[in-house]
């Protein structure tokens, strides 16, 4: 239990140690970023705020290298200009659109109207022989549905 005790009683006094060698706990770390943190806020020069950076890293960090990281005011802002179109100067003529196609005619099945021995006068002005048990029309066979004559 004792050796126990020691145990932590030496490393509470190492801790105690260790941070009084903190450079980020020192005075001199404070007094870096107050210079930088005064600059920052007068609006001095680009150069002058990286320089109190620098040391002010140096400081509390407790190493004499330079940061690898740039400043953020030493960047000028990123400026995009406005995107440009550029239009041809004159336009090319539309072309001529295709002409409409001749509407489709439908052709009517014809029907006979006047009736003899010899045939039928259909409403379109044509004769139909009479050949029974149909009718002949001036290209071929006809074929009556009713009152219709279908002929080809």
């Amino acid at each position: 239990m004792k050796t126990a005790c020691a145990l932590l009683f030496l490393a509470a006094l190492a801790c105690a140690r260790a941070q009084d060698g903190d450079p980020l706990k020192s005075s001199a770390c404070g007094s870096a970023l107050a210079s930088l943190q005064s600059a920052r806020q007068s609006g001095a020069a680009p150069a002058s705020v990286e320089a109190l950076r620098a040391a002010a890293a140096n400081t509390c960090l407790g190493t004499a290298m330079r940061p690898t990281r740039p400043s953020r005011i030493a960047q000028p802002p990123v400026v995009v200009p406005p995107p440009q179109i550029d239009l041809p100067q004159h336009a090319a003529p539309l072309p001529v659109p295709a002409p409409a196609p001749p509407p489709v005619v439908i052709d009517r099945p014809s029907a006979p109207t006047v009736c003899d021995a010899g045939g039928c006068w259909s409403n379109d002005g044509t004769h139909l022989r009479q050949v029974p048990p149909s009718s002949i029309g001036p290209r071929g066979l006809c074929t009556q549905v009713g009152g219709l004559l279908y002929c080809p």
